[in-house]
C-alpha cells in the first residue's frame, strides 16, 4: 500500500512518555538505567509509573478503572489537546485511531502459568480461569478509545489496532489515509507499550529471551495543514507495509516495501538524510547501512515498546534539534521488521519554515 496522493498530511504535534520522560528532547539525554523484573531477576526492563490523568478532560473514575497502559495512552493524548483544540475543526471531522496491544487483566498470566504446572491435566480449565476473556479485551480498549473520542471530541473515523509491533504503523497508515482522502480534516493517532508482566515474555517467545522491553506511550496529530507557528515543518511523504515468514523470500519482500516507501518522491536510498531502523537485525543492516548511512533507533534509551515504538521513533526522529538549523528539507526513512514477519517503512520530509527569514 502507498501513499495516496490526493492530500498532504502534516505532523503537527506529538506526546510522548517513557523511561526517559515526557518531553521530547529527552529522547537525546541521558541513557536511563533499566530495571530488574520482578518475577525474573536474571531480566532487565525500563518500567514506569502509571500516570495522573489531567482533571480537566478525564473524570477521576478513569483514573481507578483503566490498566496502566491505557493511562500512558490517555496522558499523551491530554497533552495535544490544545493543539487540536485550537485547530478549530468540527468533530466529525477528527479522525482517531490506536494502537493498543492486549491486556493482562484481570489476572496476572503468571498465575496461569503457576496453575498449570500444578495441574498440567488441566490445561484448558486453567487457561479458562486465569486468562482474561476476549470480551473484557474487546472493552477495555474500545473503552480507552472512547475516552480519548469524549475528551478531545473526535468523531470522525475510527480506527483500533490490538498488537504489538506492527500496530503503530497500521494506525498511522490509517489515520494518513482518512486525511489524505479528504474524510477528516486532522487525526490523532495514539498508542502504548504492553505492561511489563510474564505475559509478554510468554507471548514473544525463546527469540526474544534477550530483549529489554520499555513501559511508554507516544501520540501523533497529524493534520491537512502544516502548523503556522512550529520552526519545522513534516510531512508524511510515503509509507509501504508487506507481510512475509517465508526466509527465502523476505529479503525481495523488505525490498519491495522499501521501493514502494520511497517511490511517490522518486526517491532512492542515497536521497535520504537520516535512517530510523535497527541495526542489529540483519536484513534491514544489509538493505540501509551504509558507510556515511549508519542505522539510528531509540531502543538504548526506551526499550522495547512494541505497539507504541513506531511513534515513538517518529518523535525521535523529528525533534532533532539539527533540523532546525539545516535550511534544506531532510528526509528521514523509518524501517521496521517484526519477529511475527512484519514490513513497515515510513519516509517523512523535514523542513525549516523559518529559512527565509
Amino acid at each position: 500500500m502507498s501513499l495516496p496522493p490526493a492530500r498532504p498530511v502534516y505532523l503537527i504535534d506529538a506526546a510522548m512518555l517513557n523511561a526517559v520522560g515526557r518531553v521530547c528532547g529527552d529522547l537525546y539525554g541521558a541513557l536511563p538505567e533499566a530495571q530488574p523484573v520482578p518475577f525474573a531477576p536474571d531480566r532487565l526492563a525500563h518500567f514506569i509509573a502509571p500516570p495522573r490523568l489531567a482533571g480537566e478532560l478525564f473524570d477521576r473514575k478513569i483514573q481507578r478503572s483503566v490498566e496502566p497502559q491505557g493511562l500512558r495512552l490517555l496522558d499523551c493524548v491530554a497533552r495535544l489537546a490544545p493543539t487540536l483544540g485550537a485547530l478549530q475543526l468540527r468533530p466529525e471531522r477528527i479522525a482517531l485511531t490506536a494502537a493498543i496491544p492486549e491486556v493482562d487483566a484481570p489476572s496476572p498470566c503468571w498465575d496461569a502459568v503457576e496453575a498449570i504446572a500444578r495441574q498440567p491435566d488441566k490445561l484448558l480449565g486453567q487457561l479458562f480461569a486465569n486468562t482474561p476473556p476476549l470480551h473484557a479485551l474487546t472493552l477495555l480498549n474500545s473503552s480507552v478509545m472512547a475516552y480519548v473520542a469524549e475528551a478531545l471530541r473526535c468523531n470522525g473515523p475510527m480506527g483500533g489496532y490490538c498488537s504489538q509491533t506492527n500496530a503503530g504503523l497500521d494506525a498511522l497508515i490509517e489515520a494518513v489515509v482518512q486525511i489524505s482522502e479528504d474524510r477528516a480534516d486532522a487525526a490523532l493517532v495514539v498508542s502504548s507499550s504492553p505492561n511489563i508482566t510474564p505475559a509478554l515474555y510468554l507471548r514473544e517467545g525463546p527469540e526474544a529471551a534477550e530483549a529489554c522491553y520499555g513501559e511508554g506511550a507516544a501520540a501523533l496529530l497529524l493534520a491537512a495543514e502544516p502548523s503556522a507557528s512550529a520552526p519545522l515543518s513534516v510531512r508524511i511523504a510515503g509509507f509501504a507495509r508487506g507481510y512475509c515468514v517465508v526466509q527465502e523470500r523476505v529479503e525481495a519482500v523488505a525490498r519491495r516495501v522499501l521501493e514502494q516507501a520511497l517511490s511517490g518522491e522518486k526517491f532512492t536510498l542515497g536521497d535520504i538524510d537520516l535512517v530510523m531502523a535497527d541495526a542489529q537485525d540483519p536484513l534491514l543492516a544489509k538493505l540501509l547501512l551504509g558507510p556515511s548511512r549508519p542505522l539510528r533507533n531509540s531502543r538504548a534509551m526506551t526499550g522495547e515498546l512494541g505497539a507504541s515504538a513506531l511513534l515513538t521513533e517518529i518523535i525521535f526522529a523529528t525533534c532533532n534539534e539539527r533540523h532546525c538549523d539545516d535550511p534544506r528539507a531532510r528526509h528521514v526513512l523509518l524501517m521496521t521488521r517484526s519477529r511475527a514477519g512484519h514490513l513497515g517503512a515510513l519516509l517523512l520530509m523535514i523542513e525549516n519554515t523559518e529559512k527565509g527569514a
